[in-house]
């Protein structure tokens, strides 16, 4: 069997290829520090197991993840992140990734859990992640229940500091659309200035502090309104 580590911190992807290499019988293990040179790899050759941190430079984790899956549904992947809100979780649950790491739990006894669970076809989720998902359903007024699509990328467009005319050309609508999704999404989270709006995004990971990121799969599509 095959296994692909993707990180860009080298001690991490270092310790990361030494468990799956010794406890697990991959007997071909590659390593790569970024999402781009990672499916380079992935073109040339297919991995059965991949594990990749979703913090990735040049191409993110969550993107590498859905374009290996499109090419390769069968591929057995387990996430890492420093990041654990409720954004982060609920896109990881929607993208076909089998597992999820927090990093801070990233002991060596929670690594050899996740890799034999994922490695084998199961779910694994560690547990801060798990209470995350826990509360995501049992909270029926939580943000990606309230807001549509079209709503959650003005959310992030704005949060990320586009203006209504800069916003409208990303997604292909009017300067006045993006007005009515904006006071839309406020009325929704009972929200009343743009800085409590921009504050809540970032708290809820809506928009990640470290730049570059865009994990909404519809994200920037021009849609039909």
């Amino acid at each position: 069997m095959k296994a692909l580590i993707v990180e860009d911190e080298e001690l991490v992807r270092e310790l990361l290829a030494s468990v799956v290499s010794r406890e697990f019988e991959f007997n071909y293990v590659k390593e790569a520090s970024d999402g781009e040179s990672a499916w380079g790899l992935f073109q040339i050759e297919k991995f059965d197991f991949v594990v990749l941190d979703l913090m990735l430079p040049k191409l993110d984790g969550l993107s590498l993840a859905r374009r290996i899956l499109q090419v390769a549904p069968d591929v057995r992947i387990l996430a890492l992140s420093s990041e654990c809100d409720d954004y982060t979780i609920r896109e990881v649950t929607r993208s076909g990734i089998l597992g999820f790491v927090h990093k801070q739990e990233m002991s060596l006894e929670t690594l050899f859990t996740a890799f034999n669970d994922v490695s084998a076809g199961e779910i694994y989720y560690s547990a801060n992640a798990q209470k995350i998902i826990a509360g995501m359903w049992k909270d029926p007024d939580a943000y990606y229940k309230v807001l549509s699509d079209r709503e959650l990328q003005v959310l992030r467009l704005i949060a990320q500091g586009h203006d209504h005319v800069s916003a409208g050309e990303i997604l292909g609508i009017s300067e006045f659309t993006i007005r009515r999704h904006k006071h839309n999404v406020m009325k929704r989270l009972n929200i009343s200035d743009e800085a409590s709006l921009v504050r809540f995004a970032f708290e809820k990971g809506v928009v990640k502090s470290k730049g570059g990121l865009d994990w909404t799969a519809v994200s920037h599509k021009k849609q039909s309104l």
